[in-house]
């Protein structure tokens, strides 16, 4: 019965955050500007080096903030093991940051191997 619990969890703040996204961080952006980009847009195109020219801002507006809402999800479900606050700080902060870093460079990837990334070589 708790995984049930622990499975809606998630589900519901990957939604919520998901919602957060769409009414209020990102409603007033419809084109790339890099003026008007979101923190976390411009670190996944500069450490990706992500060619805008060949990507659609908006795909890639969706696809950053889906990844997002996943990671906030899971390590809103790793930081509900532990009853501790101390504690949950001590796991959610490193496990964000693995899990960002673990995800941007997947996503990557798949868009290195797509030729939607400048290529150094």
């Amino acid at each position: 019965m708790k995984l049930y619990f622990y499975i809606g969890e998630f589900l519901i703040a990957v939604v919520l955050v998901l919602l957060y996204y769409k009414f209020v961080d990102l409603r007033n952006i419809k084109k790339f500007n890099k003026n008007n980009v979101p923190t976390d847009v411009k670190v996944f195109i500069k450490t990706q080096k992500v060619n805008m020219k060949k990507m659609n801002y908006k795909e890639l507006m969706r696809i950053v903030t889906t990844t997002n809402a996943i990671n906030i999800g899971l390590v809103l479900l790793l930081t509900n093991i532990v009853d501790n606050i101390l504690l949950k700080f001590v796991i959610a902060i490193p496990a964000m940051l693995l899990l960002l870093y673990l995800s941007y460079n997947g996503i990557g990837l798949i868009l290195k191997k797509k030729g939607m990334t400048e290529d150094e070589s």
